[in-house]
């Protein structure tokens, strides 16, 4: 019994033994599959990193870039608006000088036309724009001037 006992003894060694090879392969299966999800996550991680230092580059040159925008635009706005204050002079100076105009027109004395002298178009509303108002007188000064060239014309004949 005692040769049996060692032999049952050597047998559950073995059993033992080829237990713990089997679990070593698996073992050994896992920790492949590791250092392999280890080598892509290495590669996942340096591929992140790239890609972070492409973002911030790509945002330090947006950043540039809406600086130079922001000067660009503030620069172009204050050129704007020293165009629109020298705009704004020169309609007040022709609305000026246009009303000299009218003044001078008024004030002129009427010659008697020999022809009925054709109708001066009324006073523009109020209501009218800056341009039309303009536009308006134009007309009427343009109309006392061909009347007036027309009177000269028939004293020049008439003499």
């Amino acid at each position: 019994m005692t040769g049996n006992l060692g032999l049952i003894i050597e047998l559950m060694v073995v059993g033992l033994l080829v237990v713990t090879i089997g679990y070593c392969v698996v073992l050994d299966r896992r920790l492949r599959a590791v250092r392999a999800d280890e080598t892509v996550m290495r590669k996942t991680v340096i591929e992140l990193s790239a890609a972070t230092e492409r973002a911030e580059r790509a945002i330090d040159s947006l950043k540039s870039t809406l600086g130079d925008c922001d000067r660009t635009l503030a620069e172009r706005l204050r050129v704007a608006e020293r165009y629109a204050a020298d705009l704004e002079e020169q309609i007040k100076s022709g609305d000026d000088i246009l009303s000299r105009i009218g003044r001078i027109v008024a004030a002129a004395p009427e010659p008697q036309p020999a022809a009925p002298a054709p109708v001066a178009p009324e006073a523009p509303p109020r209501g009218l724009s800056r341009i039309s108002q303009t536009l308006a007188q134009a007309q009427a000064l343009a109309a006392q001037a061909q009347v007036r060239a027309g009177d000269a014309a028939q004293r020049g004949h008439v003499a």
